[in-house]
C-alpha cells in the first residue's frame, strides 16, 4: 500500500452532484436516521448507468497501479467504491470524494464497518465498528487510528521485508499510537500480511521489476530508442504491486539494498533515474 496521487478529482459537476446526494443524508436529525439513509441511498446511486458514479470509478481506476489493482492488497481487480471511513458509522462522508478508493472484494468485504479512533477524550484506542447484524452507534471524536492512503505515506509507519518473508514489518516505535495504527491497519484489518498469496505476489513482483530494470539498463547501453525506452519505462510505472517497487526504491536510498541483492543494487546505480520512477 503506498500513498495515492491527491492530483486526481472527478469534474466539478460531478463534486456538485455527489454533494447533493450528501444533502439528502446530512439535512435528516439523528445519527440514526443519518445511518440508514446512507446506507439505502449508497446503494441505489452506486450502481453502472448512473454517471456521477461511472465518472467516480474512471477517477477511482487512475488512482490504481496495473490492471486497476486494489489500492490496499495491490493484487486483485479493485472493482469496489470502498469507503475509507465506513459509510454507517460516518454518514457524513459517505458521499466524499476523499473517502473513496477502488478496492477488492477480498479486502473491502472483511474490513466492512471495520474502524477504530483514538478518541480525543482519553487518548484511548477504540474499535467503533457496531458488532455484524447490529445497528452503528454514532462513534466517539477522535482521530483515525487507520492509515488513509489518500492523505497518509503507509511507508512513514512500515517497510517491506524484502529480504525473505516480504511481509510488513511495524516500524513507528512499539507502545506508540503510531504502531497501534500501524498494526490495526496492515494485520487487525487489511490482513495483508496474513494472506500468503499476497506474500508470494510481491515476492514474485520483486523479481518482475528487477528482470524488467535489467532489461532497460541492457537495451539503453545496446541503444534502444528514446521512445522504446519509454515503453519500458511506462511498464515499470504502471506494474502491480508499486509497494514493491518503492521499497526497492527506499533501500538503495538507505544503503541497505546490497545487503539484499548487489545485482539489482548496481542496476540503480546504473540507471540513478529509476529512483524517480
Amino acid at each position: 500500500m503506498i500513498k495515492l496521487p491527491n492530483t486526481i478529482a472527478p469534474a466539478s459537476h460531478i463534486l456538485a452532484k455527489l454533494q447533493e446526494y450528501q444533502d439528502e443524508i446530512d439535512r435528516l436529525t439523528t445519527f440514526t436516521e443519518r445511518s440508514e439513509k446512507a446506507k439505502a441511498v449508497f446503494g441505489s446511486r452506486n450502481k453502472i448507468g448512473n454517471t456521477v458514479f461511472d465518472a467516480i470509478k474512471v477517477k477511482l481506476s487512475d488512482m490504481c497501479s496495473g490492471a486497476r489493482r486494489c489500492v490496499y492488497c495491490e493484487d486483485s481487480v479493485g472493482d469496489e467504491v470502498e469507503h475509507i471511513r465506513p459509510k454507517d458509522l460516518y454518514p457524513g462522508v459517505c458521499f466524499s470524494w476523499t473517502n473513496y478508493v477502488y478496492a477488492c472484494g477480498n479486502c473491502n468485504g472483511p474490513k466492512n464497518n471495520k474502524f477504530a479512533v483514538f478518541r480525543h477524550s482519553d487518548g484511548q484506542f477504540v474499535e467503533v465498528n457496531p458488532p455484524r447484524g447490529q445497528q452503528a452507534a454514532e462513534p466517539p471524536a477522535g482521530d483515525d487510528a487507520l492509515i488513509n492512503p489518500r492523505i497518509e505515506d503507509p511507508f512513514a509507519y512500515c517497510m517491506l521485508d524484502l529480504i525473505s518473508t516480504f511481509q510488513f514489518v511495524i516500524t513507528a516505535p512499539a507502545g506508540t499510537p503510531e504502531h497501534q495504527k500501524a498494526e490495526y491497519t496492515i494485520n487487525t484489518v487489511l490482513r495483508l500480511n496474513e494472506r500468503e498469496f499476497l506474500r508470494k505476489s510481491r515476492r514474485s513482483a520483486f523479481e518482475n521489476y528487477k528482470a524488467r530494470l535489467y532489461q532497460y539498463v541492457h537495451k539503453r547501453n545496446a541503444g534502444a530508442s528514446a521512445g522504446k525506452l519509454q515503453l519500458m519505462r511506462e511498464g515499470i510505472q504502471t506494474e502491480a504491486h508499486p509497494t514493491v517497487w518503492k521499497e526497492m526504491q527506499r533501500y538503495h536510498r538507505r544503503g541497505i539494498l546490497r545487503n539484499v541483492d548487489p545485482d539489482l543494487d548496481d542496476l540503480f546505480l546504473a540507471e540513478p533515474n529509476a529512483l524517480n520512477w
